[in-house]
């Protein structure tokens, strides 16, 4: 067992994988949501084995006793992979991850370091805003301290009818002109927002991107820049 594995399953989610990999019998449903948050490869031990009536193969038998994994706590054995994590149904205390719904996520997202180009994540982010069909929400309170930053609105935006909200004071007065007068159906609104350090982008209130650093860094490589991507139903600005 020399790989390091991600993450533990639970007895029922092991069991459920083990029906969906074999050909078995498996909730369908329960096994999507199981890959939505699944990391190969799993660890698990003897006494797991025997708990969920599974037969492994005689060399895996051998392979798990000769790495002392025979008798641990599923805890125990979270804490010897790569992510800490028990993947569940019931429980949302750590470790465990319940994949109905937990506060930990499993997201798209992409990390450029400096020098790096990020192309890639502007061509992401611009693909999420074409769908937008009543208004994006511009979250980042340093905005109007990069004048370029408009620029990169003007290019991920659609040119359709689009209310595009942003906090009191943070667009100055030239990037809100350019953005009026790049597309004249996009409707400027100017709103009280509560205060975050992050920057958002909030598509219909249905898709929500977060960047750790400023706008003007989608197409500035001189810093790191880092985004997360999630589907959601509610957001910090409702």
């Amino acid at each position: 067992m020399g790989k390091l594995a991600n993450l533990v399953l639970s007895d029922e989610l092991l069991s459920q994988f083990y029906g969906f990999r074999e050909n078995g019998d498996y909730d369908r449903k329960l096994v999507e949501k199981l890959l939505h948050y699944y990391k190969p490869v799993y660890l698990t031990n003897i006494a797991q084995l025997e708990r969920i009536g599974h037969q492994p193969d005689t060399t895996l038998k051998i392979n798990l006793a000769k790495s002392g994994l025979v008798r641990q706590s599923l805890e125990e054995l979270a804490r010897k992979t790569r992510f800490k994590v028990i993947l569940c149904t019931d429980r949302d205390d750590f470790p465990f991850v319940n994949i109905h719904g937990d506060k930990l996520e499993n997201n798209y997202g992409g990390t450029f370091l400096r020098g790096e180009p990020r192309t890639k994540a502007m061509a992401h982010i611009e693909a999420l805003c074409a769908d937008a069909k009543s208004e994006i929400i511009v979250y980042d309170k340093y905005f109007a301290g990069f004048r370029d930053n408009v620029e990169v609105l003007k290019r991920i935006f659609p040119k359709c009818r689009l209310t595009i909200r942003f906090d009191r004071g943070s667009l100055s007065a030239y990037q809100r002109g350019e953005l009026s007068s790049a597309y004249s159906a996009w409707n400027l609104s100017e709103e009280s927002l509560p205060d975050y350090h992050d920057r958002y982008l909030i598509i219909d209130n249905k898709m929500e991107i977060v960047l750790t650093s400023g706008f003007q860094y989608l197409t500035d490589a001189r810093k790191e820049f880092t985004y997360l991507v999630r589907k959601i139903d509610t957001h910090p600005f409702q």
